[in-house]
């Protein structure tokens, strides 16, 4: 569980508390980045809002009261001129700011640039996972190798003349060459030999090739990741 702590002079948000220790808004802090993790993956119910305390009718009336200059002020003139400013003016006080006002230390709500924070983490770490996984795919799979492909790639450029059109001409010269090379698919299954150390005999089995069934096992875990992820993820990636 965190804890929002206001900072009093700006009533804003300044430092977080948990059960062992307590630490400042800053995104370099480790701390800090460790909390706006946990909300994404936990949810905004793990950070309690901050402590907002609530003055009683004395501190309230305290605040307002004229200072003790000029309510003498006020009374020396009201006994001057026969008025009641002096009173009127206290009393519309006592009256704003009743007895019933208790005070008291409620939790405030959690701000929503909290949630806001812990949207943009996910969005990022479902960003990466997503490129991740795109990448994982376009390996070829194990199991099936891939094809050997050849390009007419430019290897030099020539001006010839041309006897028709009596002009040189650019002339490209290109040469086949291999772009990607050709390896074979691994084998479906592999013997495995195993010994037994009491009896000194050893025994065969064919088993599926480890490294295919690797394979196979991460392409379904990107795949997985790429079927979970946002359009608005996927289209940010796009864009």
């Amino acid at each position: 569980m965190y804890k929002l702590i206001l900072n009093s002079e700006t009533s804003e948000v300044s430092c977080i508390k948990t059960i062992n220790s307590i630490f400042q808004l800053n995104s370099a802090n480790s701390d800090y980045q460790q909390f706006i993790q946990d909300v994404a993956e936990q949810g905004v119910e793990i950070v309690e809002g901050p402590d907002i305390i609530e003055p009683d009718y004395a501190t309230l009336r305290q605040q307002e009261y004229p200072s003790r200059e000029a309510q003498l002020d006020m009374m020396y003139w009201d006994k001057v001129n026969g008025t009641t400013v002096w009173e009127d003016t206290i009393q519309a006080i006592k009256d704003k700011y009743p007895k019933t006002i208790t005070g008291g230390t409620t939790i405030g709500e959690v701000p929503a640039w909290v949630q806001e924070a812990a949207d943009n983490w996910m969005f990022n770490k479902q960003l990466r996972e997503y490129v991740a996984a795109v990448e994982r795919l376009e390996h070829y799979i194990l199991s099936e190798g891939r094809p050997e492909i050849r390009e007419d790639v430019v290897i030099e450029t020539r001006e010839v003349w041309n006897e028709e059109s009596e002009e040189y001409e650019t002339v490209n010269i290109t040469e086949n060459v291999i772009t990607q090379t050709a390896i074979e698919p691994l084998e479906a299954t592999v013997e495995v030999t195993e010994y037994d150390p009491e009896t000194m005999e050893s025994t065969t089995t064919t088993v599926p090739n480890p490294l295919i069934v690797k394979d196979e096992e991460e392409r379904a875990a990107a795949q997985a990741v790429i079927d979970a992820t946002p359009q608005e993820v996927i289209d940010a990636v796009n864009a």
